[in-house]
């Protein structure tokens, strides 16, 4: 399995012995734990909270879009505007009434929609198999030094929702394959002292918008 060793800034990786222990069951539950729901459609900054009005028809094919997938629905606004440049002399001014639309998370929406992450998300991480493992020395830069293991594993990606696949989301986002029999590899860290994981998954997104 040829991969590539993790930068890490904070420390260094000695080997000096390979052990094959099982760390399978393990490192999946720090999978689920990390990456539920791994998978993200993320949207515009601008237009990632809801609800979230709309006026002086500005682009948001992006939004219609969920709206046809249901995950939005849309309700028609109005509100007073003030134009700026009127001459003050012209007082008292008249709003003029403008209309807009007002884009609302559905039921079916706030099922996948994490409003920190501002995105539709979807999916789960799961273990297929592991390769080998590797004992290992980490030496910290304060001269600490611990033992651990890097474990080289493969793993896919499941549950993925019938809508993730739509071909019009194509249009708006560059994605990697959602086809679940795909296999994908990484190394692990796992940090005996501490009994826990780095996954060694990017945290780079997976799916990105199009510029």
């Amino acid at each position: 399995m040829n991969l590539k060793y993790p930068l890490i800034t904070t420390f260094s990786l000695l080997l000096f012995g390979c052990n094959n222990v099982d760390y399978k069951q393990s490192l999946q539950e720090a999978l689920s734990r990390e990456d539920n729901r791994a998978l993200c459609y993320f949207l515009p900054n601008n237009q990632n909270i809801f609800p979230k009005d709309v006026f002086f028809d500005k682009q948001t094919e992006i939004l219609d879009l969920f709206v046809d997938l249901k995950f939005l629905k849309t309700k028609n606004i109005t509100a007073k505007y003030y134009n700026a440049n009127t001459d003050i002399t012209d007082l008292p001014r008249s709003p003029t009434e403008i209309e807009g639309l007002r884009y609302q998370l559905t039921e079916e929406g706030k099922k996948y929609f994490i409003g920190s992450k501002g995105a539709f998300c979807f999916g789960n991480i799961i273990l297929d198999k592991i390769d080998e493992t590797q004992s290992v020395k980490i030496e910290y830069t304060n001269n600490q030094v611990e033992s651990g293991k890097w474990i080289d594993y493969y793993y896919h990606y499941t549950n993925i929702p019938v809508w993730a696949q739509d071909k019009r989301l194509e249009q708006y986002y560059k994605r990697i394959s959602l086809n679940n029999e795909i296999l994908f590899e990484a190394r692990a860290t796992y940090f005996n002292s501490q009994k826990n994981y780095n996954t060694g998954i990017k945290k780079t997104k997976l799916i990105t918008l199009k510029h």
